[in-house]
């Protein structure tokens, strides 16, 4: 946004690459574009120190070994997220926190205190949970619900939790990566697809991103789907429903798609497991 106001942009960043924890394909791709755009991106530099310098701030880091420093007018600091539950009396009514903050709770969302139970940011990664403001709000309701009903206690789910970057295009995931999906000891196959080979993309002119989808490769059930490209926030919840129902890659083949939209990047991904999707005709399968 900044970069198209105008401004010279500088991302530094510790890790090896933009966006940690996603599929590479996915930051490498996002990291082409941005750079297209004009974005100076400077990875694995570790900060510090930060000044002032005039009217601007001096950003000091370590990279490849040497210090170097950065000047700008402003700088913006993005970290991540942390449950908020320092000063609230959590220790005084005697609930369990882990070592991040969070507060501990079980699979109904209730903490040791039996009467007292926690949804949203405050339990952080809890019974993998996300931070984000659709699953406060729905875990806020189940909670209530196993609190206040008098009803059968409901247990959480947060083993399909879609989300979202709002760049340009969109970064949009759910599932595992394919290195999570290693670690869980899934025997994985995955493949990734340039946007080019989407006919909706190539008829808006943009067909910037890439799709990727993770299978188990012994049932071709589909455990994970990244997506950088346009409105990858909307097509990601055909394919967290399709994770949500264990559906396979021939599930994916066999839905029909309205064409050409941009939702048939997953039956195109799908499909190019066994074919090449560049070879194809519109509508084939």
């Amino acid at each position: 946004m900044f970069a198209r106001f105008g401004s010279q942009v500088t991302i530094v960043t510790r890790g090896p690459s933009i966006l940690s924890g996603y599929e590479p394909e996915i930051a490498g791709s996002l990291t082409e574009i941005l750079r297209e755009e004009g974005l100076r991106i400077v990875t694995g530099a570790q900060a510090r120190s930060v000044r002032h310098e005039g009217d601007g701030v001096a950003l000091v880091v370590k990279l490849h070994g040497s210090s170097r420093t950065f000047t700008a007018e402003q700088l913006l600091v993005a970290t991540m997220r942390r449950p908020n539950t320092q000063d609230i009396g959590l220790e005084r009514v005697g609930v369990t926190l882990d070592g991040t903050g969070a507060v501990r709770v079980d699979p109904h969302l209730r903490t040791n205190m039996a009467h007292i139970w926690a949804a949203g940011d405050v339990i952080g990664r809890e019974t993998e949970s996300q931070m984000a403001t659709p699953v406060g709000a729905h875990d806020g309701k189940l909670a209530a619900h196993n609190a206040l009903s008098g009803e059968s206690l409901q247990k959480v789910d947060h083993t399909v939790i879609p989300r979202t970057i709002f760049t340009d295009p969109q970064v949009a995931v759910v599932g595992l990566t394919d290195e999570e999906a290693n670690a869980r000891g899934i025997t994985c196959r995955c493949n990734t697809i340039p946007m080019s080979a989407v006919p909706r993309a190539g008829a808006i002119r943009d067909t910037r991103g890439v799709i990727k989808m993770v299978l188990d490769r012994t049932s071709r059930r589909v455990v994970g789907v990244s997506m950088l490209g346009v409105n990858a926030g909307e097509v990601i919840h055909e394919a967290a429903m399709a994770l949500r129902f264990g559906a396979t890659t021939d599930d994916f083949i066999d839905l029909i798609h309205v064409y050409p939209t941009m939702a048939e990047a997953l039956k195109i991904v799908a499909i190019s497991f066994t074919k090449d999707v560049n070879r194809l005709s519109c509508c084939a399968s």
